[in-house]
């Protein structure tokens, strides 16, 4: 791909992308800085983008992708008193140790997911996208959406369950 390729193709997207980044990271700088590595990170994969059918799909997803990263090293999560999972971004000595015990079953438990699974919740549950904007990033039709979400909630709920009732009988015996 040469430059004139890559002007023409790739940096039209920059205007999509940096409303679900900002949406994602939330932060001014933050967001330009990500929009800026991300060009560079995509000009240096510009052969492998030229041998993409879906360009759109793959500079969204590794976008996306870049984000997740981004927000990884910054975040952690506290749980709600009803046990819902809230993010939020807190050091963590701030955590009590039955909460980082916690989540870190449930994002081991989603680590595990299907791909399809793991990007959906994340992007919902992790994210907040709406199913509008998470159509818009992957492609799917929103039905399709629930249920790819339901089932991953409850994959994810069975094997945080099944490692806390394995705990409880061990302690029981």
């Amino acid at each position: 791909m040469t430059e004139q390729e890559f002007k023409n193709s790739v940096l039209p997207f920059s205007r999509k992308l940096y409303p679900m980044l900002k949406r994602i990271l939330r932060e001014e700088e933050e967001t330009r800085d990500a929009l800026q590595d991300l060009i560079v990170k995509l000009w240096n994969k510009r052969h492998e983008l030229k041998k993409c059918q879906n360009q759109k799909a793959y500079i969204f997803t590794v976008a996306r992708n870049y984000c997740f990263d981004l927000l990884k090293k910054k975040r952690t999560a506290r749980f709600s008193e009803n046990g819902e999972l809230l993010f939020l971004t807190v050091e963590a000595d701030e955590l009590h140790p039955d909460v980082k015990e916690k989540y870190e079953h449930v994002r081991k438990a989603i680590g595990r997911l299907p791909e399809k699974y793991r990007a959906v919740i994340r992007l919902r549950d992790i994210d907040g996208f709406s199913f509008e904007e998470i159509k818009e990033i992957t492609g799917m039709e929103i039905p399709h959406l629930r249920v790819i979400l339901s089932r991953a909630r409850q994959k994810v709920k069975k094997e945080v369950k099944k490692i806390y009732d394995y705990e409880d009988k061990k302690q029981f015996a």
